[in-house]
């Protein structure tokens, strides 16, 4: 084995990934546990999700927590220094760790294995939505990823509310015309219509609105006018959150690559494909790419980072 050795860590809201690393970043052992974001749970049950998973990992290696040069958490949620101080209080005293650590956001680390390199462009089309830029030294840049409320433009969330919500509008003459309401009401198992109102006021459910981005893209197909504006309002919103960490960055980054990432780009091609379009049209410098590596992988690549810092 090269030394040193570094893990990574990869922290979902429903999964989270471990990977242990050589000086090389060649992969010693990798597992997967549950969620630990600090935002949907007590510090307790990640402090024992995380334990969990290095005691798999310690109990298959042989290694203990005093043997690490480094490790880095891309955590979903671990934007802020309050997350931040209270996952390192976790790794420091409660698992034994007294090594460099990095605590960031799952984007970033998301962006670097995907691209295996420290700089380039992220979006993120999911549940919700976020832009990322980052520049080899760290320094980074974010558009969107401000929830359901306040942003998530563009996402699997915005295509099933919009449709909800602009369906109701077009029964009234107010929009576009449609034949997507029917087929809403069936998949939230309404009998009339004015149901919607407690469904979104008294029993918000983020997934399950976001659940019917499906619908919008099977009446796109269909040629249905409601379902094509909601689609291209999708599309430029999500264009439009690159545009402006391409904005921010100023022309920083030498190659720019960006990386198409999250469920919805996954299962709507017709969306990843316009988004490509459109990129290309306002960013054209910008080079789509595949991803090369995971994310617990760049985790490991930033860690390694943190020897040299």
């Amino acid at each position: 084995m090269t030394k040193p050795l570094v893990f990574g860590i990869d922290g979902g809201g429903t999964s989270t990934r471990l990977r242990l690393a050589d000086g090389d970043n060649r992969g010693l052992w990798e597992g997967c546990g549950k969620g630990i974001n600090p935002n949907a749970m007590a510090p307790a049950i990640v402090a024992e999700r995380l334990g969990s998973l290095f005691s798999a990992a310690f109990a298959a290696t042989g290694f203990s927590a005093v043997d690490f040069a480094s490790g880095c958490l891309g955590v979903a949620g671990a934007d802020r220094k309050p997350e931040q101080a209270e996952l390192e209080g976790i790794l420091r005293g409660q698992l034994g760790f007294s090594c460099p650590l990095r605590i960031i956001s799952d984007p970033d680390i998301a962006l670097v294995g995907g691209l295996r390199n420290l700089e380039g462009y992220l979006l993120i089309a999911g549940t919700g939505s976020i832009a990322i830029a980052r520049l080899e030294d760290g320094e980074r840049f974010r558009a969107g990823g401000l929830g359901h409320f306040l942003g998530d433009e563009g996402s699997a969330f915005f295509l099933g509310f919009q449709a909800v919500r602009r369906a109701l509008r077009s029964a009234e003459g107010r929009d576009l015309p449609t034949a997507m309401l029917e087929p809403l009401m069936e998949r939230f198992e309404l009998g009339d219509r004015s149901e919607f109102v407690p469904l979104v006021y008294r029993r918000f459910d983020k997934a399950g609105l976001a659940g019917a981005a499906d619908i919008v893209e099977r009446f796109r197909t269909a040629g249905d006018p409601l379902a094509i504006s909601i689609m291209q309002e999708a599309r430029e919103g999500l264009v439009d959150l690159v545009v402006s960490v391409r904005a921010q960055a100023l022309g920083r980054i030498a190659s720019p690559r960006i990386l198409l990432s999250g469920g919805l780009f996954e299962h709507n091609a017709w969306l990843k494909a316009a988004v490509i379009e459109g990129l290309a049209k306002k960013c054209p410098e910008i080079a789509p790419a595949e991803a090369v590596e995971s994310a617990v992988f760049g985790a490991c690549m930033l860690a390694l980072g943190e020897l040299g810092r």
